[in-house]
């Protein structure tokens, strides 16, 4: 049974998902910690997606809430929707198109439980793990996201997370002390899952778990993708004309901006310096720009990436 106030609200931002969402939705309610609360916030489906929702919504009575937003929002602005209106002491974020392993929720929470126990419920914490990229038909295309990327979470810190966002969403508990610090997600932020881990690492914990929770299905239709790393056939293109990752350094240099302006007279004297130095980062010369950054922290957490990210910027 589920309590008056359930441990934790799963939020979910849906919009045409009626190819794959029911699986998600059998998925949650197969999870083995069930003290939970869906909350889906549609963002104009013109297909069957709600009519789906809603027959869960029958199935489980008073653990599914339907909310629809008045006209397209996208993904951001949806999830800080559903943010202002959660209300648990834990938040887990959800894709309308994975499948979670059975025990995502038990895991997380019990990371997060441990991290209060050490730190205090009021340290804002946010839990996050690696994922299984799989295809439309849940064939696998790479085991691990972390490997696949050259991603070593345990790097985590401000400078890494300004250039290369560490945390994805659909994987990720907040607790409420992270989610009051960090909302209302202001509009620059470049998804709500980028700005809680700012937060996090910034203020509080930002724990990676070394587990693949998720099957991260990937399909052509993604709001955000996985990448298919550097192959040999694309890298030199990629180098020279990598147009999205100009788009995605600049959005996140607005967002630092934002950020500072924020929490300024909370953030210490290098977090300001890091944000400043990566705000101003774009008029430098190439090579003055590349060595300050890499001097100065602002880098990938491993070689690989790194060097992709310092022969890009």
């Amino acid at each position: 049974m589920i309590s008056p106030k359930p441990l934790i609200e799963i939020l979910m931002a849906t919009w045409n998902g009626e190819r794959f969402i029911e699986g998600q939705l059998s998925s949650l309610f197969s999870q083995s910690l069930q003290d939970f609360r869906l909350i889906v916030r549609d963002d104009g489906s013109s297909d069957s997606t709600l009519d789906i929702v809603e027959q869960y919504r029958n199935r489980y009575p008073g653990r599914v809430v339907i909310r629809k937003n008045p006209s397209r929002q996208g993904p951001c602005r949806t999830f800080s929707l559903l943010l202002e209106e959660s209300s648990s002491p834990y938040i887990a974020f959800c894709d309308q198109d994975d499948i979670w392993r059975p025990d995502k929720l038990g895991l997380s929470t019990s990371a997060m439980k441990a991290i209060e126990a050490e730190r205090g419920s009021d340290t804002p914490a946010l839990v996050f793990s690696d994922m299984m990229i799989v295809d439309d038909e849940l064939r696998v295309r790479a085991p691990s996201l972390w490997k696949l990327g050259h991603i070593n979470p345990e790097r985590a810190s401000l400078g890494a997370m300004l250039v290369q966002n560490l945390v994805t969403g659909c994987t990720a508990l907040a607790n409420r002390s992270l989610i009051f610090k960090a909302s209302p997600i202001p509009e620059g932020a470049t998804m709500h899952d980028t700005w809680l881990g700012l937060i996090a690492v910034a203020f509080g914990v930002l724990q990676p778990l070394h587990e693949t929770t998720i099957q991260y299905r990937q399909h052509g239709g993604n709001a955000v993708g996985a990448g298919h790393g550097w192959r040999s056939g694309n890298l030199l293109k990629r180098l020279r004309h990598d147009r999205p990752f100009k788009d995605r350094i600049e959005a996140s240099r607005k967002q630092a901006e934002i950020f500072v302006d924020r929490y300024s007279d909370q953030l210490n004297d290098q977090q300001k310096a890091t944000l400043r130095i990566w705000s101003e980062s774009r008029d430098l010369p190439l090579i003055i720009r590349q060595l300050t950054l890499h001097r100065k922290g602002l880098r990938g957490t491993s070689l690989f990436n790194h060097l992709g990210f310092l022969a890009r910027v």
